[in-house]
């Protein structure tokens, strides 16, 4: 047994509190169920927190699976062969309609389809390429493709037979007027130079008019030159293939920019008086592989044939 001495401020003497064994068993159990009572109430808060705090769920990336990327792959190549197809026909078209302007037979070139088109075909149409092999589908593009380096290579050789008919007779081609109405006031070679007196070589053929007259070109072409150089002031330059270039000088105002296609007696530029000019007037010249020639070899043949 045990004695605690205990003291009362109302008491003259300490009190003893006696302890037996079996008391502080009992007060032993009683600390110790208060402790486990506390860690199962915390241990409960803390499960009821951290269900009530929000889950993240991490969704699996979606995958793309063996037959979708089959199936891409073959609608890129479908797209493909639609387009080279459609190449194809343009090529033949093109071709059709350059040999029918030069005048020949279509059939020299082969420029319809290198399959044979004769004979007994038939069969279901079938447009996916889902039905063919991957083989068939890389052959069949390959057979495009060497369809296509075929059509271009005979678009070529005719457009060479085309500049060579063309420039056959170099006369009659540019056998052209640059304006429809004026007077020749100068022609190719030395003359009197109407600024110093002096003899002078001039370039070119002078075609008088009214201010704003109509220039045409005087055959198809590009323009290779539009803007204003010194002597001529506002010019404009055709380039017909072949070492040849046309120029239209002294104009009012141009009609036509750098890189423009021209057809003949094409509208390119209004007659004035720019540059070194004496008055309202058409400079014109003919330069062959960069040396200006006579024009009145194409000029007299365009007014023979009037």
């Amino acid at each position: 047994m045990m004695k605690l001495p205990l003291w009362q401020h109302y008491a003259k003497r300490p009190l003893t509190l006696r302890l037996t064994p079996s008391t502080i068993a009992s007060f032993v159990g009683a600390v110790s169920l208060i402790s486990i009572t506390g860690l199962s109430v915390g241990y409960v808060v803390g499960a009821k927190t951290s269900e009530a705090q929000p889950v993240t769920v991490v969704h699996p990336v979606a995958t793309v699976t063996a037959d979708q990327q089959q199936a891409q792959q073959l609608k890129a190549m479908n797209e493909r062969m639609a387009e080279m197809q459609a190449r194809l026909l343009r090529l033949d078209a093109l071709g059709q309609h350059m040999a029918e302007n030069a005048h020949i037979n279509s059939q020299e070139f082969e420029l319809n389809s290198a399959v044979d088109n004769k004979g007994a075909k038939g069969g279901p149409l079938v447009n996916d390429l889902t039905m063919l092999g991957d083989d068939n589908i890389d052959l069949r593009l390959q057979e495009l493709s060497q369809l296509m380096e075929q059509k271009e290579a005979q678009l070529q050789a005719l457009d060479s037979v085309l500049m060579s008919k063309r420039w056959q007779n170099n006369s009659n081609y540019l056998a052209n007027l640059p304006v429809r109405k004026g007077a020749i006031t100068s022609t190719f070679g030395y003359r009197t130079d109407p600024f110093t007196g002096r003899a002078a070589f001039h370039a070119g053929m002078d075609f008088s008019g009214v201010q704003g007259t109509d220039i045409y070109t005087v055959a198809s072409g590009v323009v290779s030159f539009a803007g204003v150089k010194s002597g001529y002031g506002n010019v404009i330059e055709v380039n017909h293939g072949n070492g040849y270039v046309t120029r239209y000088a002294h104009a009012q105002r141009l009609a036509a920019k750098v890189g423009d296609m021209v057809a003949k007696d094409q509208l390119i530029a209004y007659m004035g008086s720019t540059g070194r000019s004496t008055g309202t007037h058409l400079h014109y010249e003919v330069i062959e592989n960069g040396k200006q020639i006579d024009p009145a070899t194409y000029v007299n043949l365009a007014m023979k044939s009037r």
